[in-house]
């Protein structure tokens, strides 16, 4: 019986051993379908969407060949998953024979380019995967300097789904569930009269016809509700050129601010027409700070406000908004792409308010955004970042477009500044 169990080509023995390396293969080949997906991804993100001038996109091309070039490769595993059959099936010393080794897959060059990408792609989804278990369970510390309260939700139409736990999972369009963020910034050197200034930062609306005008009378609503001493507008306000009208309609005729509304352009602006979205909104009252700065000022104090152009499309001279700035003097500053952050070049800025990236979107739970347009793909998708000195805010915005979001909410930021120490 013992000898039996020695045996490698004893029945009993083939049969876990079969069952073990399949088991390994399966999961090697759904941490290499895994690892296909982020490829994609990061090709998407970075190449596709990425630092592209044109609305038409140079590397489009790469949407439509590197799905069936994944594809391909993938279906390379099949060979080697019969030569590990017949491996498994022959006693060792027979499988090693020259006659053999001659018939063996594995000698074919397709095989073995199987074999390689399923190493590569299981090692690419599997830090992917491990890279997402480390994000889960050991979240970033919240940032010093900043307090968030909590948010409110202004739900539009009914839940369609009736499931709390689907809805949850992403069995929900958010697109009319207007998430208000409200956010304090300790700023150690704020001027005092700045101390409770209000700002609300509205961002990527993409204003269109199909949209419900309820919809935009809410955005509006909820920032004149906030009673904000400025409002900043942060770019995309439109995607086609037909509506430019309409959005200056809808967007700006009930939106007001103590000190003012101030804008810079998005990608989207630029390609839907920069003048007429400028000469639009410059007719509803609204200021465009690009590549310059303004100021604030309170009872004899005061406090820079600087935009700087579009990362990609436009022409971003950082040099130029900041002139007039001292590169210890607190100041906010507005710009469209996160990437901007790339060209700051250790300057400060106490609030930097970004938009583009949409939040992601669609998030899916666990791996949450998935398609975010910049270099840094889903590392500067929302929220607050501290990157040197600068303290980076990226909302999610207003618009879609499509007008699809799952687990990402349109939102209204709003910030107040507050002065004193931000270890307090």
């Amino acid at each position: 019986m013992r000898d039996e169990w020695l045996d490698s080509s004893h029945p009993s023995f083939l049969i876990p051993r079969f069952m073990l390396v399949h088991i390994i293969f399966a999961v090697f080949v759904l941490m290499a379908l895994l690892g296909d997906v982020r490829i994609f991804l990061f090709v998407l993100n970075r190449a596709v969407f990425g630092s592209h001038r044109e609305e038409q996109t140079p590397w489009g091309w790469l949407t439509y060949t590197v799905p069936p070039l994944l594809l391909i490769l993938t279906a390379l595993f099949w060979p080697l998953n019969r030569w590990m059959e017949q491996l498994m099936s022959t006693p060792f010393v027979e499988s090693i024979t020259p006659e053999r080794l001659g018939e063996m897959p594995w000698s074919i060059a397709l095989a073995k380019i199987g074999a390689a990408w399923l190493i590569i792609a299981a090692a690419v989804g599997g830090y992917w995967l491990l890279e997402r278990i480390r994000v889960l369970a050991f979240p970033e510390p919240p940032l010093v300097g900043i307090r968030t309260q909590p948010s409110e939700v202004v739900r539009l139409r009914k839940e369609h789904i009736p499931f709390a736990i689907l809805r949850r999972l992403g069995a929900h369009n958010d697109v009319y569930d207007i998430e208000i963020t409200r956010h304090e910034v300790i700023v150690d050197d704020l001027p005092p009269r700045f101390d409770g200034y209000r700002i609300a930062f509205l961002t990527d609306t993409h204003v269109a016809s199909f949209v419900r005008r309820d919809f935009y009378r809410e955005i509006v609503a909820q920032v004149q509700l906030f009673d904000p001493d400025a409002v900043l507008l942060g770019g995309d306000f439109v995607t086609w050129r037909r509506h430019i009208r309409l959005m200056a309609e809808v967007l700006l005729s009930d939106l007001r601010a103590r000190d003012g509304i101030f804008a810079i352009l998005g990608n989207h602006d630029y390609w839907a027409g920069p003048d007429e979205v400028m000469s639009a909104m410059s007719a509803k009252g609204v200021q465009f700070i690009t590549n310059r700065s303004v100021t604030l000022s309170r009872d004899g104090e005061t406090l820079p406000l600087l935009g700087i152009d579009e990362m990609y499309r436009g022409t971003p001279d950082v040099m130029r908004a900041f002139e007039g700035v001292g590169p210890d003097e607190p100041c906010i500053a507005v710009s469209h792409h996160p990437d901007i952050i790339d060209l700051l070049g250790g300057r400060r800025i106490d609030l930097l308010a970004c938009g583009h990236t949409h939040g992601g979107q669609i998030r899916l739970p666990f791996f949450g955004a998935l398609v975010v347009p910049s270099r840094h793909e889903g590392e500067f998708a929302a929220g607050f970042h501290r990157v040197g000195r600068v303290l980076m805010y990226v909302s999610r915005g207003i618009g879609a477009i499509p007008p699809v979001r799952i687990l990402c909410r349109p939102e209204v930021a709003t910030f107040t500044l507050r002065r004193g120490h931000r270890m307090s």
